[in-house]
């Protein structure tokens, strides 16, 4: 018979949620996340790519932005966000 700690401790065992096995980086989460947001789980390796050349902290920034604007296509915006030419240094002196 099994003490009431080791009955406490599989029952929160049991209530985590399970990982994910194929995320293995910060960049393969926000690419997660940042696809199925914004309905292309199918175009997961596009974002993938996307974020490595800009960073997670970057794409995170970008995400923020779009998430809850009222935008047709963000999948498109992101992708023109996270061009460098397209990048607005707001912290340039003029």
């Amino acid at each position: 018979m099994d003490g009431i700690g080791k009955i406490l401790k599989k029952a929160e065992e049991g209530n985590k949620p399970k990982p994910n096995k194929k995320i293995h980086s910060e960049a393969h989460y926000w690419a997660d996340v940042i696809s199925t947001a914004f309905g292309e789980k199918n175009k997961f390796g596009m974002y993938l790519g996307v974020i490595k050349k800009i960073g997670a902290d970057r794409a995170q920034l970008i995400f923020n932005e779009l998430k809850n604007s009222n935008v047709k296509s963000p999948g498109k915006l992101f992708i023109w966000k996270s061009n460098p030419k397209n990048f607005i240094n707001q912290n340039k002196k003029k």
